[in-house]
């Protein structure tokens, strides 16, 4: 009785813990308490299992689960995991669609989800602004942030900076990258100062 119990403890908190792991698989958040992360798996996987069972019982005819009630099928467990991909997917374009909306309509603005982080929010597409990169080594470099990582859970984030640069301590160009860019990371970095394009050395 204790392994069936436990089975089906698996079996009512799997769904929300894939449909959250896909979620912040795509938008990544610092380390997430195990008790949290566990309330909401609950939660969100007794909605999916009553959600598939009234389902299947109203609309399916019992197809998924059989006859035998006591024993879940396969076809069944499979669906549930299924769901729980697809609902944490979900999650992510309402997300992009709240985002998109808050940056295209004015006063729905209020809605554009918090990045939460300075380094995405600065990182923005929509933010034109070059950046001119201090190393703790002395050098310059000035150019645009093209690509980046993100991974909330480490203290050091690496990026490349295109059309760059390297320029002395007033901005003057000493010489041009001619490949792809500079590879950096932030822990060699000791500021960073954006400034607008038009004010970017030539």
């Amino acid at each position: 009785m204790l392994i069936k119990d436990i089975l089906e403890l698996i079996l009512y908190v799997a769904p929300g813990f894939i449909a959250l792991e896909v979620y912040f698989w795509i938008y990544p958040v610092r380390e997430r308490r195990e008790f949290r992360q566990f309330t909401w798996s609950l939660i969100l996987g007794v909605l999916i299992f009553a959600g598939i069972s009234w389902i299947d019982r109203g609309w399916l005819h019992s197809s998924l689960q059989g006859d035998d009630a006591e024993v879940l099928s396969v076809r069944f467990v499979a669906v549930l995991f299924i769901t729980g991909a697809l609902l944490g997917i979900s999650f992510w374009v309402i997300r992009s669609l709240r985002k998109w909306l808050g940056d295209k309509v004015a006063w729905l603005s209020f809605i554009k989800p918090d990045s939460q982080s300075v380094w995405v929010k600065i990182n923005q597409p929509k933010i034109d602004n070059w950046a001119v990169v201090f190393l703790n080594d002395g050098a310059i470099y000035s150019g645009w942030i093209s690509d980046y990582r993100f991974d909330p859970n480490s203290e050091n984030q690496d990026f490349l900076l295109r059309g760059a640069k390297r320029v002395g301590e007033k901005l003057n160009e000493i010489y041009r990258i001619d490949g792809i860019g500079v590879y950096m990371n932030t822990r060699d970095v000791v500021r960073i100062e954006f400034v607008k394009a038009s004010n970017s050395t030539d």
